[in-house]
């Protein structure tokens, strides 16, 4: 089954003071419940786009364009899971920035970000995953993400199949 759909995207983003790459695998979970505030005001997007959801068997995939509004237009993003595990999330990207990120509460994972320019090691610690795709058509993640140097942010994504 694949159908066209409506989907808005909130993204809240912020700077945190965190540094991923150095965490034991026990600090995940630790540094949900601690206050990793923002150092400055978040940034704020939402958008609305068109998209397709799709069931294959257990495999749901909504697959979106990415716009100019997000940087990196030229994109398509697909975030998928199987349905008899919602709570283990894949978002990947291909086009002129390419990359697949592992969302699972509690756990951290390292990617590769492919830029036009150079490739970057990526490591998400994922706070809380809310899939509700299946019942509800709304899907929240809660996840820190550090680009290896750089300042870490904390993302909340809320995305929601508009019907």
């Amino acid at each position: 089954m694949q159908r066209e759909v409506k989907i808005r995207i909130e993204s809240i983003t912020y700077e945190v003071e965190a540094s991923l790459f150095g965490l034991d695998e026990a600090d995940v979970l630790e540094m949900a419940d601690e206050d990793i505030g923002a150092s400055v005001e978040p940034d704020k997007i939402e958008i609305k786009t068109f998209g397709t959801f799709k069931i294959d068997g257990n495999r749901a995939e909504i697959s979106y364009e990415e716009s100019e509004a997000t940087g990196m237009e030229g994109s398509i993003t697909s975030v998928s899971f199987d349905m008899r595990e919602p709570g283990l999330v894949t978002m990947g990207r291909t086009g002129i920035v390419s990359t697949v990120l592992v969302f699972e509460r509690g756990k951290r994972h390292h990617c590769i970000y492919q830029t036009p320019y150079m490739p970057f090691e990526i490591c998400v610690n994922t706070l809380d995953v809310r899939n509700r795709i299946a019942e509800a058509g709304t899907l929240e993640l809660d996840y820190v993400i550090e680009i290896r140097g750089a300042k870490a942010e904390r993302t909340k994504f809320i995305m929601k199949i508009m019907d």
